[in-house]
């Protein structure tokens, strides 16, 4: 009981700075014209948001053990991929106080910070498999993860650097970044249907956080088109918001009992298997 109740206190803690931060943005973005304070506060509280997003994962992948350890640390890996890529728009826009450049070269790491989160999903942590297929699963993964950064680096960095093209660029990094998110909101919503008990929850928390992800995402790119979007803006509340939203799914991996796979397998996912061979023998068409 008193392990549960520190819990319970952490994780109300936690709630209550998230929802501090959150407000904070909210608040900014009613009250504050265009400015630089605004920019401060917003800026600041989206950096703090992601930064606790990936700490609360770390106890998770403390305490367990296997696949699902490998998923915490995923889960962790793309949460701190985010925060880097929001402290080099804090450095321009807070330190230097200038726009970030248009054609910006952390932009790829932006784009990768969802390739972990894919990774810790292929190796289906709510299934028990052996240590072998674990390791085929981690096999596929790399296989995806250099399919993501040849697409990357075919589609967007010649019109960052080979012929330097703005409106190609924006483009194509819309574009395939809006492909990588649908295949992850797609692999969640399987495994969401696949899974029970814990793992389901956690499945359904993931896709609400990265769906209202990629609405913003998308409503952002829309105004920033039109010159509408502004650092602090209220296109950045659903933003935070959804930050907020990974934070509370690293809390939800706490609870009790959900850290166990609760689905026997006796065979690895052949789907992961064959969309590894895919990615690979797609390379020669690029």
């Amino acid at each position: 009981m008193a392990r549960g109740g520190v819990l319970s206190k952490l994780s109300k803690a936690w709630i209550l700075a998230i929802g501090a931060l959150v407000g904070s943005q909210v608040v900014a973005a009613l009250l504050l014209p265009r400015g630089f304070t605004l920019t401060v506060i917003s800026d600041t509280s989206q950096a703090l948001l992601l930064l606790c997003a990936a700490i609360v994962m770390v106890p998770n992948a403390l305490r367990a053990r296997g696949r699902v350890r490998i998923f915490w640390l995923m889960m962790m890996a793309g949460m701190g991929s985010w925060f880097v890529y929001q402290s080099f728009w804090n450095y321009f826009e807070i330190h230097l106080r200038k726009e970030v450049p248009d054609l910006f070269s952390g932009d790829i790491i932006l784009f990768l910070h969802l390739v972990p989160i894919m990774a810790g999903l292929a190796l289906q942590p709510h299934q028990q498999q052996d240590h072998r297929n674990v390791r085929l699963g981690s096999l596929d993964f790399a296989l995806l993860f250099v399919w993501w950064i040849y697409l990357y680096l075919f589609t967007v960095i010649p019109w960052q650097y080979a012929f330097p093209d703005l409106a190609s660029y924006q483009h194509n990094l819309n574009a395939i970044y809006l492909t990588e998110k649908l295949v992850l909101l797609g692999g969640l919503a399987v495994l969401w249907t696949r899974s029970s008990r814990r793992w389901k929850t956690i499945y359904a928390h993931l896709f609400g956080a990265s769906l209202l992800y990629a609405l913003t995402s998308y409503f952002a790119n829309w105004a920033i088109a039109r010159n509408l979007y502004y650092t602090g803006s209220l296109y950045d509340v659903p933003l935070v918001a959804s930050m907020a939203w990974f934070t509370g799914v690293g809390l939800l991996g706490r609870t009790p009992g959900d850290e166990e796979p609760t689905t026997v397998r006796s065979t690895r996912g052949v789907w992961v298997a064959r969309l590894g061979m895919v990615t690979t023998f797609s390379l020669p068409l690029f």
